[in-house]
């Protein structure tokens, strides 16, 4: 859906079926990326969940740039989860050098909400988030469902849908992230997650950049963060964005308006009855 006010905006309603398994999550430096995700993988994930618009193709990069107001519903079974939405949102904050500050549900500044969703007229439950943002791929607002419903899979539920809230608009499907359906019980947040996220908030890149000259730049970041060799860097990230074999042609078009106009169906990997 399109919708217009101060400044044109564009919203994704990405809706989902979600494993979860447990696992801590933790910081890491640059460094100790090296051995553990290769380039090649890395990139591709980047490109696939960052610079895509669920399946279709994006135009510009988005990400936040202003502070995060984080409301929590207590309402709808969230209040067991509300803690564990707040630790997923300021661990993924502080990665991405972003502010949180958590307000009251119907606080006029929230601009990253957090719900429970028990089901739904037609007995579905999935969980689902969408995001929010203007002309210059400034972050405006996110929203998240959580699926109550399923308890043990509420944690991959959360972690997956605050990380869409952060900017990534597609998922990593052919790698081990939390956005891969591939990997449905991964509940924490990877390696190649949190190397995403420190790329997508790298100075170097800037919002609202089309994403054909997003993708070059992305690929030599992680390239330097995970200490790759310069022929491979040359080999992957030179020209990347602008050849079929990068999966990044497309990129140049236009925003598919026509599908933004209507509403998006559920996402491959729903199974009827929700989680």
């Amino acid at each position: 859906m399109i919708t217009t006010g101060a400044w044109r905006r564009r919203m994704t309603l990405l809706a989902f079926t979600l494993g979860m398994v447990g696992g801590a999550i933790g910081a890491a430096q640059a460094s100790d990326w090296q051995g553990k995700v290769s380039l090649e993988d890395a990139a591709r994930a980047f490109d696939d969940a960052a610079l895509r618009i669920d399946t279709s193709p994006a135009v510009e990069m988005a990400r936040w740039t202003g502070p995060i107001y984080l409301a929590v519903s207590e309402g709808s079974g969230m209040s067991g989860y509300a803690s564990e939405v707040e630790t997923s949102v300021r661990f993924m904050a502080s990665i991405a050098r972003v502010s949180v500050t958590r307000v009251a549900w119907g606080d006029s500044r929230a601009n990253f909400l957090v719900r429970g969703n028990s089901g739904d007229g037609s007995g579905k439950s999935p969980c689902r988030s969408s995001i929010d943002w203007n002309d210059v791929g400034q972050m405006v607002r996110a929203e998240v469902l959580v699926n109550v419903a399923n308890p043990g899979r509420v944690t991959r539920c959360i972690n997956h849908e605050v990380l869409h809230g952060f900017g990534f608009r597609g998922h990593a499907h052919a790698s081990f992230s939390v956005l891969s359906y591939k990997h449905a019980a991964q509940a924490q947040l990877t390696d190649t997650d949190r190397l995403m996220l420190e790329t997508l908030y790298d100075p170097r890149l800037r919002p609202g950049t089309k994403v054909a000259a997003v993708s070059p730049v992305a690929c030599s970041i992680l390239a330097e963060k995970l200490r790759a060799p310069a022929d491979e860097t040359a080999a992957l990230c030179t020209g990347r964005g602008t050849t079929p074999r990068r999966g990044l042609v497309a990129f140049a078009g236009t925003r598919p308006t026509e599908q933004a106009a209507h509403p998006p169906s559920l996402q491959p990997g729903y199974r009827e009855g929700g989680m």
